[in-house]
């Protein structure tokens, strides 16, 4: 029997289950082929949802769905950590010392979040990349009458890159409702050189910034963030700080060896098949927890996912895959409650000029936002 593990039962490895499931239900019914998730949280959250809960917020059956109701039944769950990947053996080893052996491995752990990179989480700083930090960032908003906000990308790469550009559109009409626009100043800084790697929409983003009258500053590293202040090449004085903290890879990636400094995955850029010593080439990665240089978010997990499902049936089934990733990518970009825009590239293809930003687009964001679960539970 082959055996196929998956360690992380996020988006990008549940939507690699439910399809392998799909792809191979004959083999599996004829046990010939098992498919295992190693995931200890019996919940997931929607992610994507943490952007709203400072202003209006999802409600829980969006927000959180058992992993029992997304699963497909031809796959099976181990439901403590994974401790260690061992690719020169083949198996990955569980928190309790259990062995799982593997021909086919996919590796979907994600990111992590690292609010302990600057103290004062919460009180002195806030974020709205942990959900923690979503409803302690509501609550600053609601006490917040007017002054400086000033919202910091500290570190590359994150998750959601247009998230904090996002953010800023809903803030915008959230101070022109509350009547507190004409009393706020928004400052945005990132120690990245632009606002988006894409020359397009990076130009639209800089026209939309000035737009709303908020100030932006590129290349600004922060060093300190305190009660009042954050510093960088300069000291900005704030009533409000917003920040994305730094992101790295799992601790099992880590301690495992296969990732970078950061904890990053090296993944071969069209196969997705992990690069680091000791893989056979049936080890895969997707997603987040990859090094590669597109986005972070569920999108490309999702099309990564159909990549490396086809691949490992493929080679089950026929014995070689041609099946490459192109680098697909989809962003919606919110830019206020009732307006939205999306942008779309690959590795050969950059992205053009957004279209103009309209309901049409906010409607189509909110239809992946109440249908993401079906989706991924039938594995589509």
């Amino acid at each position: 029997m082959k055996s196929i593990v998956i360690v992380g039962g996020g988006v990008g490895g549940i939507f690699t289950a439910n399809k392998l499931a799909s792809k191979l239900a004959s083999e599996i019914r004829r046990e010939e082929v098992s498919i295992t998730v190693v995931e200890p949280q019996d919940r997931q959250v929607y992610q994507p949802g943490f952007l709203y809960v400072p202003f209006k917020e999802l409600t829980p059956d969006v927000m959180f769905k058992p992993v029992s109701k997304l699963l497909s039944p031809l796959a099976k769950v181990e439901r403590e950590p994974a401790a260690k990947i061992d690719m020169s053996a083949k198996k990955v080893v569980l928190q309790s010392g259990k062995e799982v052996k593997y021909d086919y491995l996919v590796v979907a752990t994600g990111s992590v979040v690292k609010t302990q990179a600057f103290p004062g989480f919460g009180e002195a700083w806030h974020t709205f990349w942990v959900l923690e930090g979503a409803k302690r960032l509501r609550e600053a908003l609601r006490r917040f009458n007017g002054g400086t906000i000033v919202f910091s990308v500290t570190s590359t790469p994150y998750k959601c890159p247009v998230a904090p550009y996002e953010f800023l559109g809903l803030l915008n009409d959230y101070l022109m409702a509350t009547g507190l626009r004409a009393k706020t100043k928004v400052i945005f800084t990132t120690v990245a050189p632009h606002l988006h790697a894409q020359p397009q929409i990076n130009k639209f983003l800089e026209e939309t910034l000035k737009m709303w009258g908020f100030d932006y500053k590129t290349k600004f590293q922060v060093n300190a963030i305190e009660p009042g202040k954050i510093s960088g090449s300069e000291e900005l004085k704030a009533d409000l700080i917003i920040a994305v903290p730094p992101h790295g890879g799992e601790e099992v990636v880590i301690k495992s060896g296969i990732g970078d400094q950061a904890g990053w995955i090296p993944v071969d850029r069209y196969t997705l098949q992990i690069q680091a010593q000791g893989a056979t080439g049936a080890e895969y990665a997707i997603g987040d927890a990859t090094n590669l240089p597109v986005p972070k978010a569920g999108s490309v997990a999702h099309f990564q996912s159909e990549v490396v499902s086809s691949r490992i049936a493929e080679e089950i089934q026929l014995g070689y895959s041609d099946t490459r990733y192109d680098g697909r990518v989809i962003c919606f970009i919110l830019t206020g409650f009732e307006e939205a825009t999306v942008v779309s590239w690959n590795y050969e293809n950059p992205a053009k000029y957004p279209p103009p930003p309209s309901r049409f687009f906010t409607r189509l964001k909110d239809m992946t936002n109440y249908s993401i679960w079906s989706v991924l539970r039938c594995g589509l």
